[in-house]
């Protein structure tokens, strides 16, 4: 599968995620949930002593909602000036602060933090170990990765119309499998703790986006939603039959999720 990843999160995954519509839809973690991110903090040690940078915060809904369950300090970095926006009105508060910043060139200063949570960041960006090179300066020794990413089984599987969709959206060639992810990690200072297939993730994904197709249609309809202002214009004719592919992918397992917790290894 030949993708072009983003050098940052583009006009896309940017415009969606800044889109009321969408995170009514989707939430603030997509295609991640709140749930998980909990999850992970609690697998990866996360206290009320932690320091937790959270590359990729978005609105900051996530970041908020830790900051609320474990009492840490968080620091949320997001390349979109939009979405930091909405999570310095609605969230910044005493241990919860948010900048606007590219992910692998964070103003944090070397070793800052005992934890660092990223949500599908590496899927949709060019080169993902820029960003895990940064995730393992901005950690101090023995400090813990968290992260979950997409994960694409087979895409040999994948029918035609999907493979061309993931095109556009993750990007280069790359192994996005579980064992994929586990590599590109390992490769880039990290010795992995645990790697765990989230595919209730992906099932609720699947819920959601059919849900969510019936107002996309009526926007397109009514002319207020344009796919060639989300970078998506080569879809305006078959974005259906896209979904509807995507949706059997996600069912049958080809398209699913997984979750890694990593430990900041030193040379």
């Amino acid at each position: 599968m030949t993708l072009m990843r983003l050098e940052c999160s583009g006009p896309f995954m940017d415009g969606v995620r800044s889109m009321p519509m969408f995170r009514r839809y989707f939430g603030d973690a997509f295609p991640s949930n709140s749930n998980l991110a909990i999850d992970l903090c609690k697998r990866g040690g996360v206290s009320s002593t932690s320091q937790l940078v959270h590359l990729g915060c978005g609105p900051g809904t996530v970041s908020s909602i830790l900051s609320s369950k474990f009492g840490c300090t968080i620091s949320g970095i997001d390349p979109s000036p939009n979405l930091i926006g909405i999570g310095i009105t609605e969230w910044k508060r005493e241990a919860l602060e948010f900048e606007c910043a590219s992910l692998d060139k964070s103003p944090l200063i070397d070793a800052w933090g005992t934890h660092l949570l990223t949500e599908s960041r590496l899927s949709v960006v060019r080169n993902p170990s820029q960003i895990l090179k940064e995730a393992h300066r901005l950690l101090s020794d023995d400090g813990i990765l968290m992260n979950s990413e997409l994960v694409v089984t087979n895409p040999s599987l994948l029918d035609e119309n999907v493979n061309r969709f993931l095109d556009v959206i993750f990007g280069q060639d790359s192994d996005c499998s579980m064992d994929g992810w586990v590599s590109l990690i390992e490769k880039n200072g990290f010795d992995i703790i645990e790697a765990r297939e989230e595919r209730q993730i992906m099932l609720s994904n699947r819920k959601k986006l059919g849900r969510a197709m019936m107002g996309f249609r009526l926007l397109q309809r009514t002319g207020r939603l344009s796919l060639s202002e989300l970078g998506l214009g080569a879809f305006e004719d078959d974005f259906n039959e896209v979904v509807n592919s995507a949706l059997m992918a996600m069912d049958e397992g080809l398209i699913t999720y997984g979750s890694f917790i990593s430990k900041r290894s030193t040379p």
